[in-house]
This record gives C-alpha cells, sequence and structure tokens, in this order.
C-alpha cells in the first residue's frame, strides 16, 4: 500500500526554513512556487517537492546573493532541463528532436556557468577590495597613524 505524501502548512513551511507567512505568498504572487493543493477551507498546503524549490530559492537568496529575477530564470532553466531530461529517453521523438534538445540544454547549461563564473568574479573583487582595506587598516594600526581609510568604494 503506498503512502501519501505529506503535506505542510504555510506555518509548517515556514517554521521549518526561516521564512514569514508573507513571503511565502509572494514567492506564489509572483509566479516562483505554487501550493501543492489547498484545504477545504483554502489553506494553502505544499509538498516536499516545494519545500525543496523554496529551500533552492532561499539558498539562491539569502546566501548567493541572487536576485529575484536571476532566482526565477534559475528555476526556469532547471525546468526546462527537467523537460528535456524526460524527452531524452522518449523513444517517441525523432533522434534529431533529442540532439536538437540536448543541444539547447547545453546551451543553457554553458549560459548559466558564464552567469555563476560572472557572479564570482564580481565577488572575488569585492572580496580583493576590502582585504586591501583591512591591509591598509591593520597598517594603520602598526604604524599608530589613526586615521581611518576612505569610505570611497565601500559596497
Amino acid at each position: 500500500m503506498e503512502q501519501a505524501e505529506a503535506e505542510l502548512s504555510v506555518e509548517a513551511v515556514c517554521q521549518r526554513l526561516g521564512l514569514t507567512a508573507r513571503t511565502l505568498h509572494y514567492y506564489e504572487e509572483i509566479g516562483l512556487i505554487s501550493p501543492k493543493s489547498r484545504t477545504s477551507g483554502g489553506h494553502r498546503l505544499y509538498d516536499e517537492k516545494v519545500v525543496g524549490k523554496l529551500e533552492q530559492i532561499v539558498r539562491l537568496k539569502n546566501h548567493l546573493g541572487y536576485s529575484l529575477n536571476e532566482i526565477r530564470h534559475m528555476l526556469d532553466v532547471e525546468s526546462r532541463l527537467d523537460q528535456i531530461r524526460l524527452n531524452a529517453d522518449n523513444a517517441c521523438l525523432s533522434e534529431e528532436i533529442r540532439r536538437s534538445e540536448l543541444e539547447e540544454a547545453a546551451d543553457m547549461l554553458r549560459s548559466t556557468l558564464s552567469q555563476i563564473q560572472l557572479k564570482m568574479q564580481n565577488l572575488q573583487n569585492m572580496k580583493n577590495r576590502y582585504e586591501e582595506k583591512l591591509r591598509m587598516t591593520e597598517k594603520a594600526l602598526e604604524t599608530k597613524k589613526y586615521t581611518f581609510i576612505s569610505q570611497k568604494g565601500s559596497e
């Protein structure tokens, strides 16, 4: 006998992920997520697939600094890659269509990697600037020249 997949309330998801109900509802409003179902009273219920997507959104936003538009793009890429993955094994599709889809997947992955590389380079540049500011501040402390470094170029 198959066990039904657990569905979580807004409150349970918020508590688990440290989000507010308003944030969850906003992500739904802008199309990042959709509830799996609703109770007879109209309350939203989420399954583990949606919770996993929310975990990805939180990681991208809070830990990697992605904007909601960038997150939407990443989720769209993942969704399209999932479709292509399913189609790759579909013997009903011609070899030409499957090859074309795999080429599309390769292009999307190259583009995504390029965007990630750019973001990493920007972070490295920011890190380098702050390391230089720290070096200058430590030098001022060592030489007992208690002047603070310029705020120019701070992030």
